[in-house]
């Protein structure tokens, strides 16, 4: 083999090398569009993270809501009691009515807790919904970007 002959076959291996770089890197390119963006799992990560929150809020409100149902419903039984006519005894009435009210009083605060709750689930709900547009419109621009591809 000539000098001349080895040189070319050094320059086509050369050139070949080189093409083989460039393909490994678009592939590497192709590979990490196909997976998607950090900031796209940045997303789906804080969408589910909203998700779940919201899931725990709305947990919580019905709870609230359950408690406050019981609450309503003691009150109810022992307001009957109370101005039925069944019970005579005035220490007992008395007692009865101290009940009552405590009870009133705690059907107040749990109004109030649960309003709150609602309150904040509602938050929840709103920023469950952003998060989840946001990756909506990432995933849309991601789709046409790797379309492109």
């Amino acid at each position: 083999m000539s000098t001349t002959q080895i040189a070319a076959a050094l320059f086509q291996l050369q050139q070949l090398d080189l093409e083989l770089e460039r393909l490994v890197a678009e592939q590497q390119a192709v590979a990490n569009a196909l997976q998607g963006s950090s900031n796209l799992q940045k997303l789906r990560a804080e969408r589910n993270i909203a998700q779940q929150q919201l899931r725990s809020g709305l947990q919580a409100q019905k709870e609230a809501e359950w408690a406050l149902e019981e609450l309503g419903n003691r009150l109810k039984m022992q307001e009957q009691r109370l101005y039925s006519g069944a019970v005579q005894n005035p220490k007992e009435l008395y007692t009865l009515q101290q009940e009552v009210q405590r009870l009133l009083a705690q059907q107040n605060r749990q109004e109030d807790m649960a309003l709150e709750i609602m309150d904040a689930a509602e938050s929840l709900q709103e920023i469950a919904r952003r998060k989840a547009e946001s990756l909506e419109q990432e995933e849309r621009a991601w789709g046409e970007e790797s379309a492109s591809l």
